[in-house]
């Protein structure tokens, strides 16, 4: 069937539209196929914990534990709460987004009033109005109000509960703070920032846009200073030896940051990175450098039970984030591969960084990490089985430098070779 569709390319604006639609509506048909078979799983791993199962899901459809647990708790509303809703998808009324999104609201409508609230949507559906994403959100929560309005109140009392701060690096160099706070203070501190912004900009040398000034003023009420530049920070910076000297083929070998406080850290260019550690001392920052070939210069072993001082520095930096495939999140723990009661030692080798929830799967019933052998030279790599039986590696991501492995044929079974890279 995709040979098929690869192969035969239709020759007209119209016709090209035409099978756009029509694969969306494959699209839609096979997120419902993929629901009822996530369910299924659930049903057949009743024993496991719904993280167990998500993560299962979440090594199948190549995406990280925290979106597989969503997924396993999209499929099981959909296919036990809301039939109306899965035909829909089923039938390409809605992608699979959209289901997710009518999914997650019927998680705060009581279980009693579940039916009502799909009978809603599923008539709201029928109609064909094109609602895009936030429409049909807002529907969806007016169709929960209406059927329970102290519902919707705890809602809100929940949510103000879970107020918090998260950090993002971005790819261009910025990064971006988001506050979850209750709407009404967010509707203050936009307005004292907007009026405080329309005073400075009126000022004749003011050459600042309003949106540069709303951002400078944010940092500024924050640190108290104008741009933060005299706040003490640690900043982690992995970097070859020819990229620091500036001196090579290598010169221009981009560097990673790693962030020390939450969020995914990034590459960034090595002229740049030259820059922050020159400009280090000035700024009260501690820089720290890690070389392509630190593990063998430095022995990484301890007699201790956990991973602290240069050890678990280490491992930060060569890891990056979660060593998950899929994951991406910020390193919480630092675990044994091998667990320090089974004879693990704490060493480099037997060590990789994991996010708070995936050290907790680990430790679920059926799941198994293993370092896989290798040279010393070849990066750090280990064997994740699930329940189920799948198998995946994670690999360590490489050293700035370092250049990547030629890929090799593997015996991986009599008669079965395996392309590696």
């Amino acid at each position: 069937m995709f040979e098929a569709i690869n192969d035969s390319l239709p020759g007209t604006p119209g016709e090209c539209v035409a099978m756009l639609e029509e694969l969306e509506s494959l699209k839609a048909h096979l997120a419902a196929r993929q629901a009822r078979l996530t369910a299924r799983l659930d049903d057949l791993q009743a024993d496991a914990s719904d993280r167990s199962v998500g993560a299962q899901v979440a090594l199948a459809r190549h995406e990280s534990p925290h979106r597989g647990a969503r997924l396993r708790a999209m499929a099981c509303t959909l296919v036990d709460d809301l039939p109306h809703v899965l035909a829909a998808l089923d039938d390409g009324l809605i992608n699979e987004h959209r289901a997710e999104i009518l999914a997650t609201e019927a998680d705060h409508v009581h279980s009693a009033l579940r039916p009502a609230f799909d009978t809603a949507l599923g008539d709201l559906l029928a109609t064909g109005t094109p609602l895009g994403d936030r429409a049909l959100r807002l529907a969806a929560q007016r169709i929960a109000i209406r059927l329970d309005d102290h519902a919707a109140a705890r809602r809100r009392e929940r949510a103000h509960r879970n107020r918090h701060l998260t950090y993002q690096r971005r790819e261009d160099g910025t990064a971006q703070i988001t506050a979850i706070i209750s709407d009404v203070q967010a509707a203050a501190v936009m307005q004292s920032l907007h009026q405080r912004a329309t005073q400075l900009k009126a000022q004749p040398d003011e050459d600042r846009t309003h949106a540069q000034i709303i951002a400078d003023l944010f940092v500024a009420r924050l640190t108290g200073q104008i741009t933060a530049t005299h706040t003490p920070i640690a900043l982690n910076i992995v970097i070859s030896a020819e990229a620091l000297l500036g001196d090579g083929s290598d010169a221009d070998e981009p560097a990673e940051v790693v962030p020390m406080y939450g969020g995914a850290g990034g590459p960034i260019p090595a002229s740049v990175a030259r820059n922050l550690l020159a400009c280090a001392p000035e700024m009260g920052t501690r820089v720290r450098r890690l070389f392509a070939d630190t593990d063998q210069l430095v022995a990484m072993e301890s007699t201790s039970r956990t991973f602290d001082g240069l050890l678990r520095q280490f491992i930060t930096l060569r890891d990056r984030t979660c060593r998950t495939p899929w994951c991406n999140a910020p390193i919480r723990h630092h675990d044994h591969i091998t667990p320090d009661h089974a004879g693990g030692p704490t060493s480099t080798l037997n060590g990789q960084g994991l996010c708070a929830a995936c050290n907790q799967l680990k430790e679920e019933p059926g799941w198994h990490h293993k370092v896989l052998h290798h040279y010393d030279l070849d990066p750090h790599d280990v064997e994740i089985t699930s329940p189920a039986g799948q198998t995946t590696h994670s690999r360590a991501p490489d050293p700035p430098g370092l250049l990547p492995p030629e890929p090799t044929w593997v015996l991986e079974s009599p008669g079965h070779w395996v392309l590696t890279a």
